[in-house]
């Protein structure tokens, strides 16, 4: 069964939730001064992350959109 999505939809792509994610506990606000120093930072929270038994909020499924 083919699910036809819109051409750009955040909600049902999962790589998307993860950015979310990343953006919303790591790189918004960060006072990195060098980009080394961010990607440390990005490797940390996604081992943090990885080893944590529930999904983050922004990584559970989607709520189900009602068709138009």
């Amino acid at each position: 069964m083919l699910h036809f999505l819109p051409p750009y939809c955040p909600e049902g792509n999962w790589i998307e939730r993860l950015w979310w994610d990343v953006h919303a506990n790591v790189t918004r606000n960060h006072r990195c001064k060098k980009m080394e120093a961010l990607m440390a930072e990005v490797d940390a929270y996604l081992d943090a992350r990885n080893t944590q038994k529930t999904a983050s909020p922004l990584l559970r499924a989607a709520p189900a959109r009602r068709a138009a």
